[in-house]
C-alpha cells in the first residue's frame, strides 16, 4: 500500500495530501475510490487475522488486532505446546482478583470487577496444540443477572485475542475439559481448577431472590506456597480457596525463646473438636485427651505443646477439605525436646487430629488463623495442592 501518485487527478503535491487553500486557488488533494477502498481493504485484512469480525461502529479493532497477531506471531518460533504453558496468574497483593457481588430484586444477583488489574494467561496459536503466555488489563465488567439458589464460577479467558470474562455453572468437583477451556454462560462444568487457557477466579452462590451472593475468591499464582518467619505475639493467616483439595504446614522453633514458653496453636472458634495422643521417655503410657470431641470441652488439631524454657519444636500437618460441606479433616506430627538437655526425659512425640468447620467467610477471604507468643524466629510454611 503506498500514496497513489499515479492517479494523476489525485493531486498530491510531493507525493502527499495537501488542502484547498481558497487564498491562492490552489485545489485540495482527491481520495480515488480504487486508493479509499484499497486502504480499507488493509485495514480489514489485519482486523480478520486477529480473528475479529470488522465493524464500522467499533474505533478500535485495529490496535486489538494488531495486538492478537503480535501475540501469535507469523511463525510459530514463540509458542509452546499448551502443557508447557505457565499457569495464569493475577497481578495483585494476593494473587486473587476482587470480585464485588450484588443482590437484585428478581434474581440471585451479579457479580462485577473494577478495571486496571493485570492478567497473565494463555492464548491459543495452534488450536488444541500450541499457545503462548500474553498479559492483559482488565476493564470494568459486570455479569448478568444470576438465577437463585446456584453454584456459578467466574472465569476468563481470550476470546478473539481479547480477555474475556463470563460465567458458567457448575460444582467445585468438575473435571477439567480436554480444551483446557470452559464454556461462555455453561449450564455446568465450570468448576475445574485454572489451566494455561482458562482463569478460574471465583466461586459465586447465590441464595433466594434479593440476596447478596456469596464469593469466595481464588488464588492465581505460580506456585501455591507461602513461607513466613514470626517474633514475638500476634496472629498469622494461612491462605485457602475453594480448589484445595489438601494443605501441607510445616512449623518450628529451632531457637527456643530464653525467657518465656513459645506458643503455636489455632483458635478454638470453629473447630468442632479433636484429640491427640502423645509418648514420652517417662511416661509408661500414651496420655491423651478423650474430651477434646465433646462441645464443653472442645479442641483444636494441636501445633505446639512446648512447656518448658528451651523447647524446641517442629510439627508437620496435613489438611483435607470438602468444601461442599465447608469443614476440613487436620492431623499434625510433632517432635519436642529441651534444647541442652543432655538425656531424652523431656523429649515427646505427639500425633494429633481436629476437624473445622469453614462457615465462616474469613476462613476464604482472609485465611486460616494460626495465634502465637512469645516466638523467636518460628518458621512456618504452607502449601496448597489442588
Amino acid at each position: 500500500m503506498d500514496f497513489p501518485t499515479k492517479v494523476p487527478s489525485a493531486g498530491l503535491v510531493n507525493g502527499k495530501f495537501v488542502d484547498e487553500n481558497p487564498l491562492t486557488g490552489t485545489p485540495g488533494s482527491l481520495i480515488p475510490a480504487s486508493w479509499g477502498n484499497g486502504v480499507t481493504q488493509e485495514i480489514v485484512n489485519v482486523i480478520k487475522a486477529g480473528e475479529l469480525t470488522p465493524d464500522e461502529t467499533k474505533f478500535d479493532q485495529l490496535l486489538q488486532a494488531i495486538q492478537s497477531v503480535s501475540a501469535k506471531g507469523w511463525n510459530l518460533d514463540s509458542a509452546l505446546p499448551l502443557a508447557a504453558l505457565p499457569l495464569p496468574t493475577v497481578a495483585t497483593t494476593d494473587a486473587r482478583l476482587p470480585v464485588t457481588p450484588a443482590a437484585a430484586a428478581a434474581s440471585g444477583g451479579k457479580v462485577s470487577i473494577l478495571a486496571g488489574v493485570y492478567i497473565s494467561l494463555g492464548q491459543e496459536v495452534v488450536a488444541g496444540q500450541l499457545g503462548r503466555s500474553r498479559t492483559y488489563v482488565t476493564t470494568a465488567w459486570s455479569s448478568a443477572d444470576l438465577l437463585p439458589s446456584s453454584s456459578y464460577f467466574l472465569r476468563a479467558q481470550v476470546v478473539g485475542g481479547a480477555l474475556t470474562f463470563y460465567m458458567q455453572r457448575g460444582s467445585i468437583f468438575d473435571t477439567t475439559p480436554e480444551s483446557l477451556k470452559g464454556t461462555v454462560n455453561g449450564a455446568s462444568g465450570g468448576g475445574f481448577s485454572s489451566t494455561p487457557l482458562d482463569m478460574c477466579l471465583a466461586w459465586v452462590a447465590t441464595g433466594a431472590p434479593g440476596s447478596l451472593p456469596t464469593v469466595r475468591t481464588i488464588y492465581n499464582r505460580a506456585r501455591l506456597t507461602w513461607t513466613q518467619t514470626v517474633n514475638g505475639t500476634g496472629v498469622i493467616y494461612l491462605p485457602l480457596d475453594p480448589h484445595a483439595r489438601a494443605a501441607r504446614l510445616v512449623a518450628g522453633n529451632p531457637t527456643p525463646s530464653s525467657t518465656a514458653v513459645t506458643s503455636v496453636a489455632f483458635p478454638l472458634a470453629g473447630w468442632l473438636g479433636g484429640n491427640y495422643c502423645y509418648l514420652s521417655p517417662v511416661s509408661p503410657t500414651s496420655g491423651n485427651n478423650p474430651g477434646g470431641w465433646a462441645p464443653a470441652t472442645g479442641s483444636t488439631c494441636v501445633l505446639f505443646t512446648s512447656n518448658v524454657l528451651s523447647d524446641v519444636t517442629v510439627s508437620t500437618l496435613t489438611a483435607s477439605f470438602d468444601h461442599s460441606q465447608l469443614r476440613s479433616l487436620w492431623q499434625c506430627y510433632q517432635a519436642e525436646h529441651t534444647l541442652g538437655a543432655s538425656t531424652a526425659d523431656s523429649d515427646e512425640l505427639l500425633l494429633s487430629m481436629g476437624i473445622k468447620s469453614h462457615q465462616a467467610l474469613t476462613d476464604y477471604s482472609v485465611g486460616i488463623a494460626v495465634n502465637f507468643s512469645d516466638a523467636v524466629n518460628v518458621q512456618l510454611s504452607w502449601e496448597l495442592i489442588r
